[in-house]
């Protein structure tokens, strides 16, 4: 599968050497406005071919290099800084993410698009309107990050290996993301068995919530979880996995929220989104989802003003 990577800095430069270390791409191109940026990634990348990935052709240059891509990755945008929140990118991003979307349509007539650039839910209904591609074909990282993390935290927390654990966090990746805790397990096991008590439970939630800008305040971005959560929808894609994900797509009818992009469970293959399953959710978490989604339709309404 040829693979296009579009934005060379942190993530975009991480996923491009995590896809070559996995063999997830069978030609991957790196673009940045900065070129020498990715052609020097790219030429890193290389140097490795003799240790691992020999069958993966690796190569940069503009927009044109993205020919004939079976799937297009998104990762470029202006950075979050120490404070802001993810909807605080939207005026910043927006433009970039239009731009991004029209030049790689001038080389691809019916790509995949993979959105990771902030705030991911909004840049994947831009991506889905100015591409005009199916749906299906349009998604983006959305809570699959926050998921990966959030089961991270509850394994070291519980002592079992977090493989083992199924809990979602679904909605708006970002302040309003919600955890699902009615259908959490271990192994199928409910975590309420564990006898932990909710409120630490919840703290554990919370510090999933703002992993991302502890990350950033400690470091100065993310990069390697974000890098294993978006090979992980990559992987799913190549091989046709059916997999069930939390990635963000085009829901339009879901608890009754309308037209949106956000994230719910959604079987992803090599075609894209196969479907959304609607899962039974508490009335605490329903009502906690309808109001990540008004976050989310009220951020795409600013979308609107700011592209006239």
């Amino acid at each position: 599968m040829k693979i296009s990577i579009i934005g060379a800095g942190r993530v975009g430069s991480t996923l491009a050497y995590t896809l070559f270390v996995e063999g997830l791409a069978g030609e991957l191109v790196v673009v940045d406005i900065d070129r020498d940026r990715a052609d020097g990634e790219a030429l890193d990348i290389r140097h490795a071919l003799a240790a691992g990935g020999g069958k993966t052709k690796v190569a940069s240059g503009d927009y044109a290099a993205t020919d004939s891509s079976e799937m297009v990755i998104f990762t470029a945008g202006i950075p979050r800084k120490p404070g802001d929140s993810r909807l605080d990118l939207l005026k910043k991003n927006v433009g970039v993410m239009w731009e991004m979307t029209e030049k790689v349509m001038q080389y691809n007539s019916n790509p995949l698009l993979f959105v990771v650039s902030n705030p991911v839910d909004v840049m994947t209904y831009i991506a889905l309107k100015e591409s005009n591609l199916s749906p299906a074909r349009v998604f983006g990282l959305g809570t699959n990050l926050d998921t990966l993390r959030f089961r991270s935290l509850l394994g070291e927390y519980l002592g079992v290996n977090p493989a083992q654990i199924d809990a979602l966090i679904i909605g708006e990746h970002g302040d309003s993301m919600v955890p699902v805790w009615s259908l959490a397990a271990v192994d199928g096991i409910p975590i309420s068995h564990f006898g932990h008590p909710q409120e630490v439970l919840d703290d554990i939630f919370e510090q999933t919530r703002i992993g991302g800008a502890e990350v950033i305040k400690r470091k100065g971005g993310t990069a390697w979880a974000v890098a294993m959560a978006a090979a992980a929808v990559v992987e799913a894609v190549v091989f046709d996995q059916q997999k069930v994900m939390p990635v963000s797509s085009l829901v339009t009818d879901y608890y009754g929220i309308g037209e949106i992009c956000l994230s719910v469970p959604t079987i992803i293959g090599k075609s894209g989104i196969i479907k959304y399953i609607k899962i039974p959710l508490s009335d605490e978490e329903k009502t906690k989802f309808l109001h990540s989604a008004t976050i989310l339709k009220e951020a795409i309404a600013l979308k609107i003003n700011i592209l006239g």
